[in-house]
């Protein structure tokens, strides 16, 4: 069986592995689709010095399960959450599963999505019909875009910025229409273009290159009462500098080294009574609202799939994915 090791963007390897027996709470499952994530991509500019499984956006069709599994059968095509709330811990008694401290999870293990098959535990996996097992694996991303959304408590009448144009962000965006917001301004450098299209037809009112006009030099009618910013730590100063007073800024990312600190005034911060929400989507919360979201036609899966490559390809997928001037979302089929 076939699986994807990577050290960097270009050093990766196809090995022959060899998968265990399912515990009694596992499935194995065919892959059919694994969406390549802005966490890959991290990983792959940033390098290790070892070889390591990857791909976590994933869909497939179940081949077989643990003794203990019941509701999942073989044969029965499932989406998998990259970490599911385990339902027991303190934190999940009191319905606080966000919270969860005893998280279920493939990560935990080395059995990942670039690969033909993998393992995964039981309570991961949700099954679906109708769409495509494509369409199927971006009910990951989704499901952050959905909790960055929450956080950022967009409603009718907000004024709003997207800071980052890649799939979670249009995603993001997507939904702060559906939600009735007044205005909504997308925001990314000049080169996505193709990102930049589709957040105007994802229902951006207004698109600012960043490269060519700052944040702090765009002229707003009215102050931005609400951010969804999923672009590197740095652009946070700029969302607080534009914020009108009360402002919610809800945040996605991950930079690793200097680029992972912000500096900020924090008395302009207090004053302006600002709020910093962190949205770290794990466990996943709201699978089943992203797969009704993309089975409905709410959030058009077509429009934010642009790629889709063999595993054989997978080197190639992770450089289109990371061009954001020609990519939204990629997908590898093994």
């Amino acid at each position: 069986m076939k699986a994807a090791y990577m050290k960097n963007m270009d050093d990766m390897e196809l090995r022959e592995t060899e998968l265990w027996e399912p515990e009694d709470d596992e499935i194995r499952i065919k892959v059919e689709a694994c969406g390549v994530c802005g966490t890959d991509i991290t990983a792959a500019r940033d390098g290790s010095d070892d070889y390591a499984p990857f791909g976590h956006e994933v869909a497939g069709t179940v081949l077989e399960t643990g003794r203990s599994v019941t509701g999942i059968e073989a044969g029965q095509r499932v989406l998998l959450e990259s970490a599911s709330a385990c339902g027991r811990c303190f934190n999940c008694r009191n319905t606080r599963q966000e919270l969860c401290t005893d998280i279920k999870s493939f990560f935990y293990k080395t059995s990942f999505g670039f690969a033909r098959e993998m393992i995964a535990p039981a309570i991961n996996a949700i099954t679906y019909d109708d769409i495509t097992p494509a369409a199927a694996c971006l009910t990951e991303p989704l499901g952050v875009a959905i909790d960055m959304h929450r956080l950022a408590d967009i409603s009718v009448g907000s004024h709003v910025v997207v800071s980052g144009l890649g799939p979670i962000g249009l995603m993001a965006l997507r939904l702060a229409k559906l939600s009735g917001a007044e205005r909504i301004y997308a925001c990314d450098l000049s080169t996505a273009t193709v990102r930049l299209e589709a957040a105007r037809a994802f229902g951006a009112d207004e698109i600012i290159a960043v490269d060519r006009t700052s944040l702090e030099d765009y002229v707003f009618p009215q102050a931005p009462d609400r951010f969804m910013i999923s672009s590197p730590p740095r652009t946070l100063n700029a969302a607080f500098n534009i914020a009108a007073k009360g402002a919610v800024i809800s945040y996605i990312g991950i930079k690793y080294g200097e680029g992972a600190k912000v500096t900020f005034d924090a008395n302009d911060f207090h004053f302006k009574k600002l709020q910093l929400r962190a949205s770290f989507a794990s466990p996943a919360l709201y699978t089943p609202m992203a797969l009704s979201l993309i089975k409905n036609g709410a959030v058009d899966a077509s429009a934010v799939i642009t790629h889709t490559f063999s595993l054989e390809e997978l080197g190639k997928a992770l450089k289109t994915a990371a061009d954001g001037s020609r990519s939204i979302k990629v997908v590898v089929a093994p």
